[in-house]
Parts: C-alpha cells; structure tokens; sequence
C-alpha cells in the first residue's frame, strides 16, 4: 500500500498538477468606515470632526450638550428719555462681557424699548439710541462689535400698561439675549466619576 501512495504522488508531481489557487478578488469599500476622530461613529456618518473623547456623542458623532444654569440675559432701565448707561448697571455689563468671552461662538441680540409716551418714530429712534448706548459699552469692555446686533423695538412690546411712572420704567429697558449658546459639552462617564451623594 506504501509503494501505491507513494507512485501516486511521483504521478502528481510529473504531470505537473498544481494544487494552489488563484488569489480572490479584492473587495471595493464603497464608504469610509474608519473612525478618524475615535467616537464610535464611522467616518460615513460622522456628521461632527474631531469630536472630543470625554463627551457623551449622539448617533451623528455629535457631542451633547449641557444648558446652563447660570443666567446669560442682560436688562437695563433707562430714566425718561434718556438714553444714558447709569453707572448701578456696569456690573451687569461686566459680567455680560466675561460670558461672551467665555463662549465666542455665542452672539448678543440688544433689544430696545420704550415706553408709550411720545410718537411711534420718536419712540423708535430713542429704542435705538438705547441698545446703541449699551453696545457701546460692550465695546468699550472687548465685545467684538460683529457679535452684537440692535433691535429697535420703541413701544411695539411693553411689559406694563403704562399708567404710572413705575410701569413706564418697566418698559425703558434694553433687553439682551444671548444667540447661539450651545452650553458645556456633557462628559462621559468612567471609572472616575463621582457620584453626588
């Protein structure tokens, strides 16, 4: 049985038989499924780059965000017909100023109003002047001017029916709202993290 197995073989190898075979095609990735930015979402759908490992992403590969807490809107009065910052507001500014440095993607909308007293266009103009007077002291304190917009609202949006001279101080006020704040970025959790007791 030996002597069979073995002309077998010597057979084989004569006649030149072989027994590889050809190398199988390589397959076409029509999408980028790597993960450049290491969030768990392939490249194909990842719809936000580089997107930072601590933060808990969505199905978009988008990090989530936190609102804050914190109050990020500006209300100033202004005495009748005036259209002066008084000096108990700059702290307001103040912090109004470190809040936008804080988050340069953010805007400032300045809002100005009125109150009824005086024409419409008189009203307008003095909505105006106000938020201009509060922008400027923005300025004055590093707000890049492109980040604030005014809006002269006169006396179209009162707070109060104007009846008494403290409902009419309610409406002269310049109202500022912050555009475009998507808050801080919620982190993941790991072994680290503490939970409040």
């Amino acid at each position: 049985m030996k002597h069979v197995l073995l002309f077998s073989s010597i057979l084989l190898a004569i006649s030149g038989c072989s027994l590889s075979a050809d190398a199988p095609p390589l397959a076409e990735q029509r999408s980028d499924l790597l993960d450049a930015d290491n969030d768990g979402v392939i490249n194909a759908r990842d719809l936000c780059d580089d997107t930072p490992n601590i933060a808990v992403i969505d199905n978009d590969g988008c990090p989530t965000y936190l609102l804050h807490e914190s109050d990020n809107s500006l209300r100033i009065q202004f005495a009748n017909d005036a259209a002066i910052v008084e000096t108990a507001y700059l702290e307001a500014l103040d912090k109004m100023t470190e809040f936008l440095k804080l988050y340069p993607e953010t805007s400032l909308e300045l809002q100005g109003h009125t109150s009824s007293i005086g024409s419409d266009d008189y009203n307008s103009a003095l909505s105006v002047r106000r938020a201009e007077a509060v922008q400027a002291q923005l300025i004055e304190r590093g707000v890049d001017a492109k980040r604030i917009t005014i809006l002269g609202l006169g006396e179209g949006d009162l707070m109060l029916a104007d009846s008494t001279e403290t409902t009419q101080l309610v409406n002269r006020r310049v109202v500022g709202r912050v555009k475009g704040l998507k808050g801080d970025i919620k982190e993941a959790w790991t072994i680290f993290t503490r939970r409040e007791q």
